[in-house]
């Protein structure tokens, strides 16, 4: 595992506390300027000119300061990127697998309760506490043949 602070992709820890992340509305980033490429080249610039060079141009040091800051983050960030991003796939790959054994331990139990409930005098005393799921269970079922019986009303219905 690499370090927390400079993480590589299937790294599971992140850590970048050091950054002060910003949240926006979309509204809002629609009307920020975008950056394009060469920028580092023109920030090198800027950041490496000598202070006879930035008083000539009138550009004050806290500028080239504040400037030399950002472009600290925009790296940093530029170098987690790639871990946080395979690290959300990761994420969401998983809630996948584990949402569909899930599902399927939800139906091989909703099976099991109706077999059981069917093989029984006392079923409905069976079936009673798992209502909802049998519920859930059945819901795409109960949807398709809802949707079957509206196509065919309005096939009976004249035009």
């Amino acid at each position: 595992m690499s370090d927390p602070k400079h993480p590589k992709p299937n790294d599971q820890v992140i850590d970048v506390s050091d950054l002060a992340l910003v949240d926006i509305t979309p509204d809002h980033i629609s009307r920020l300027s975008k950056l394009r490429e060469g920028y580092d080249v023109a920030v090198k610039t800027v950041v490496t000119a000598s202070p006879v060079a930035l008083q000539r141009a009138g550009i004050h040091p806290g500028e080239v300061a504040a400037l030399a800051a950002n472009w600290v983050d925009v790296e940093r960030i530029d170098e987690v990127v790639p871990a946080v991003e395979k690290l959300l796939e990761l994420l969401h790959e998983t809630r996948l697998m584990r949402g569909h054994e899930i599902a399927m331990r939800l139906g091989e139990m909703a099976q099991q309760i109706r077999r059981r409930a069917d093989r029984s005098p006392d079923g409905a005393e069976i079936l009673a506490p798992f209502e909802d799921l049998l519920a859930y269970q059945s819901g795409p079922a109960l949807k398709a043949v809802a949707t079957k019986e509206k196509a065919r009303a309005n096939e009976d219905t004249p035009a």
